[in-house]
């Protein structure tokens, strides 16, 4: 029985991970990452407003605007590349 010949990267196709470091799927992530921030951020508002605790949401707003902060970040250092 033969062994399937191994692939060779062909310089026609791009790798698994080679969209993910591109400007503009950087940029769609880095936006929706902003949105997400935004709309969390405008929870905590809405938690402080009704009297609830904020504790959660204030959590999902630190991570998502951390995300995001590093996300734009690796967009300027690709556009600037």
């Amino acid at each position: 029985m033969t062994e399937p010949a191994p692939r060779d990267g062909s310089p026609g196709r791009a790798g698994h991970r080679a969209g993910l470091d591109s400007p503009r799927v950087l940029r769609v992530l880095a936006v929706v990452f902003t949105a997400t921030a935004s709309g969390a951020l405008a929870l905590v508002v809405l938690d402080l407003v009704i009297g609830r605790p904020a504790a959660g949401d204030l959590f999902i707003t630190a991570l998502n605007t951390l995300a995001a902060f590093v996300l734009w970040r690796r967009v300027l250092e690709k556009t600037r590349a």
